[in-house]
């Protein structure tokens, strides 16, 4: 089969890479669309071995386990299937947002195991158990007298309605807010009745529960991206309202922030430059690869 030489140079400095050995033949020698994927397999000689390398995601195979390029290809596509699986049993936000909440987290990767366990009613039902667990620790992750209007009780310590009532009124305030306000308590309240009802469905199925993961999986993402969005505040530009405003001026259209104030430079004593000085270093003439868009 044609192949462009980019293709050539890729597999063959992906298989040099990971058999560290020297290519002396390659050649695309199938392609077979599988659903929404298109996957190459090539065959590659080196000095002493021969392989069999698949595409998206490449990964590469011993022709001595593998005789022929279809077994291989149906191992490649079970092996990734398992591969992506195992990824979703992850926590998915970036680690600096799960740490935000911690025990409600690891609880809804306890519930995700439940959800692995088995395939009877009772073990959906577990599931819920596990993410009603779960978003009581959001809960008491995220519960604060402060967030309680003057003169109000405070809601019991595992009212999750309450609080969340509360925590959006903290986390979206103001008439701007009001949809993304509005969003969370609802968000919050079905997914809190959802998993109640999990909890006790004696006719619960594989995909109830899968149903119960996800929703409260964007039930924390939501929180934790309103909390981060509501966090932080981006300068903005004096004049224009852009938000390209860097070191105190609008690359937009450059007008000065008044009250910026530069960072201070830290002073390095001598004895602290001399030893700093000391170390050793790459210079730029060291760096031989140059890779500009047209390699990609």
């Amino acid at each position: 089969m044609r192949a462009t030489k980019r293709e050539v140079d890729e597999v063959r400095e992906y298989v040099v890479g990971q058999a560290d050995e020297e290519v002396v033949h390659l050649e695309k020698v199938a392609s077979e669309l599988v659903g929404p994927v298109r996957h190459d397999i090539w065959d590659v000689h080196c000095p002493d071995s021969r392989w069999w390398v698949v595409t998206n995601p490449t990964n590469l195979y011993d022709q001595t386990d593998f005789k022929s390029r279809d077994v291989v290809l149906t191992f490649h596509i079970g092996l990734m299937l398992r591969v992506e699986y195992a990824q979703e049993r992850d926590v998915p936000v970036a680690p600096g947002s799960a740490e935000l909440l911690p025990g409600s987290w690891r609880r809804w990767q306890q519930a995700f195991d439940a959800y692995d366990s088995g395939d009877e009613a009772e073990t959906f039902q577990s599931v819920g158990v596990r993410l009603r667990e779960c978003l009581v620790s959001f809960v008491g992750e995220t519960h604060d007298d402060a967030l309680v209007p003057a003169g109000q009780t405070p809601p019991k310590a595992a009212d999750f309605k309450g609080w969340t009532d509360l925590l959006a009124n903290s986390m979206a305030p103001g008439d701007s807010s009001a949809r993304l306000r509005s969003y969370l308590k609802k968000l919050a309240v079905e997914t809190w009745e959802y998993v109640n009802w999990l909890t006790h469905a004696k006719n619960a199925v594989r995909m109830d529960a899968e149903i119960g993961l996800k929703s409260v999986e964007h039930l924390l993402g939501m929180f934790t991206a309103a909390r981060i969005r509501f966090g932080t505040t981006p300068m903005r530009c004096g004049a224009c309202g852009s938000y390209k405003v860097v070191a105190g001026t609008c690359r937009h259209c450059q007008w000065g922030d008044p009250s910026y104030v530069p960072p201070g430079l830290h002073e390095w004593s001598e004895e602290e430059q001399a030893r700093r000085l000391a170390e050793p270093c790459t210079p730029s003439s060291e760096i031989s690869t140059f890779i500009s868009p047209n390699d990609f």
